[in-house]
């Protein structure tokens, strides 16, 4: 459009000038002289001589003055218009600046980015919806007061979020983001055997919280620094932006055991060690209670994730550049003296049942809630293998496994900050292998996992929208144990819990991908615990467990199914 204007003032200046050079000369009428008629116009008639030109004397001749001062030339320009000015540009050679303009908002790479015409700043527009239909399929009936109707076909929006990011110069970023629907999927507290089993996160809980608002500064390549509340730099499935993730959820090893709160705030440490990510750090220290119990106590988090690609520089293709292999390990600890006081986490399906709740009820019928108390340990290490297939497919695996150590307390509720009745731990192992094919048009449009960096658009990189088809296969477990009275030489009571917690999740997915904005997704998830509805083999239970039968018995099933679909649109 720019263009088409120069052009058109260019053809407009051109008129004006060709104007002005075919107007006639000036009216002396106008000034109040009358117009001198053909005669006054011609050259006066000279006299024939009559006399002999030889016997004729010479002429007389005139004096000149002294010095003779030439006229000045007649000021023709006098009366005529001034000269136009000169056209404005209409090839593109000479548009480069108007193009420049034309970037300073825009779309690109799957972003809405305002910008400095030089640079000096950026700001991204962001935002997410989630709408999801859940099912659990097969489910017995429970009681809507029991939270049963959790168990129904439903729709509902599980979240929507709103975001501000921006850049100074290319070294500061910062990122401020608000959402509904950010809880953790599975928060209860333990308030007895009628303790609801259905906690879903949903944006129609009106709970409005801070999503990820953090501040970074790009010092160096291999030194850069973020501070805020953003991810917990702890495994490979955790640092993958929800955006990204192959699934509706993160799996239950990830978020129901090895790191229950997704996010945290504290300081991070992170860079880039060699050229193509071949080395990679995140060290943080965090305060540890999540973000919904912020400042509980002041016994800080010490994380650390390092993850490296030693394939990088030997070929190419996604095998050699994106091969990944990473450790995580996490050490903190929770006040013993009563300032923690909220329950530890439970695990729950990605639909919200809770599969296992931190508490029970005593011999002597008091609701005995199970709390973070001392230590809190985990480690273990990560693993991905992409591999480019012919016809542009791709296959994507990944697989990460961790040891999980963390002390524990127990105390008679209402009496959670002054007194407790014995000291135990929850230790085991969580781990996850997941394999992802992408049957057609573009692959790995999710881009690369684990990788959590500031906003940031390259508008010099080429970035066509990519569509893709996704199938995700994913297996999940986590072989576990809670004791109660295991340390500090606590004694037990009749009903403390010393079984295992066993739970196994199995599940695939069919994704379509529409570049970064667009997702939609269909899945079949089924949660397994052996031995539920028995105490003493297995603390874990279905819903069938808590499912009254006429005769007063309850169900006997160890399997839990959830069927699930997604819209989801990103910017």
């Amino acid at each position: 459009m720019r263009t088409y204007l120069s052009a058109l003032s260019a053809l407009s200046a051109l008129l004006v000038t060709l104007a002005a050079t075919a107007q006639p000369a000036p009216d002396p009428s106008s000034s109040g002289q009358a117009e001198p008629s053909a005669a006054e116009k011609a050259p006066p008639e000279q006299p024939t001589p009559s006399f002999d030109i030889k016997s004729a004397p010479p002429p007389a001749t005139k004096e000149l003055p002294a010095k003779a001062v030439p006229l000045p030339p007649p000021d023709v320009s006098e009366g005529l218009p001034p000269a136009p000015l000169a056209p404005p540009a209409i090839f593109p050679s000479q548009l480069e600046e108007e193009d420049d303009e034309e970037e300073i908002i825009g779309f690109h790479d799957g972003r809405v980015f305002i910008r400095h015409p030089h640079d000096v700043f950026r700001l991204y527009l962001g935002g997410r919806l989630r709408t999801d239909f859940t099912w659990a399929a097969g489910a017995p009936e429970i009681s809507a007061t029991r939270g049963g109707s959790a168990l129904m076909p439903q729709l509902n929006l599980r979240r929507v979020r709103f975001d501000l990011s921006g850049e100074l110069r290319q070294r500061l970023f910062f990122t401020a983001g608000i959402e509904l629907g950010g809880a953790r999927i599975g928060v209860t507290t333990y308030e007895g055997a009628t303790t609801s089993r259905f906690a879903r996160a949903s944006a129609h809980d009106g709970v409005l919280r801070p999503a990820e608002v953090s501040v970074s500064y790009l010092f160096r390549p291999w030194l850069s620094f973020s501070v805020g509340q953003l991810n917990t730099p702890f495994s490979m499935s955790n640092r993958t932006r929800e955006e990204a993730t192959p699934l509706m959820e993160r799996n239950i090893a990830i978020r129901g055991f090895a790191v229950p709160d997704a996010k945290d705030i504290g300081l991070t440490l992170w860079g880039e060690v060699l050229e193509e990510r071949m080395l990679n750090y995140e060290l943080a220290v965090i305060g540890g209670d999540g973000p919904d119990h912020i400042g509980a106590d002041g016994l800080p988090d010490f994380v650390g994730r390092i993850y490296a690609r030693p394939l990088a520089s030997l070929g190419k293709g996604s095998f050699f550049k994106q091969a990944q292999i990473g450790v995580s390990a996490r050490f903190g600890g929770r006040d013993h003296r009563g300032y923690v006081s909220y329950d530890y986490p439970t695990i729950a399906s990605g639909q919200g049942f809770v599969l296992w709740q931190p508490g029970y009820v005593d011999s002597q019928e008091r609701v005995i809630r199970v709390i973070p108390s001392g230590a809190q340990r985990a480690i273990g290490g990560e693993l991905r293998l992409p591999f480019d297939l012919p016809r542009g497919r791709g296959l994507d695996i990944r697989a990460e496994a961790y040891y999980v150590a963390n002390n524990t307390r127990e105390a008679v509720q209402g009496y959670e900050l002054t007194n407790t009745e014995r000291f135990g731990r929850v230790k085991g192992i969580g781990y996850y292998g997941s394999l992802s094919f992408w049957a057609c048009g573009d692959r790995f449009i999710d881009s690369e996992p684990g990788i959590h960096r500031p906003a940031r658009v390259d508008l010099g990189r080429d970035a066509p929208i990519k569509r893709g088809l996704e199938v995700t296969a994913i297996a999940a477990g986590i072989v576990a144990n809670y004791s109660g009275a295991t340390r500090e030489g606590s004694t037990a009571d009749d009903n403390t819990p010393e079984s295992n917690i066993a739970l196994y999740q199995f599940g695939g997915a069919l994704q379509y991908w529409f570049g970064r904005n667009f997702r939609t997704s269909v899945e079949y998830m089924v949660y397994f615990a052996p031995d539920s509805g028995e105490a003493d083999k297995n603390q874990a239970v279905v819903p069938d467990n808590i499912h009254q039968n006429d005769d007063g018995s309850f169900g006997g099933e160890h399997l839990h199914q959830e069927l699930g679909a997604r819209v989801a649109v990103t910017f």
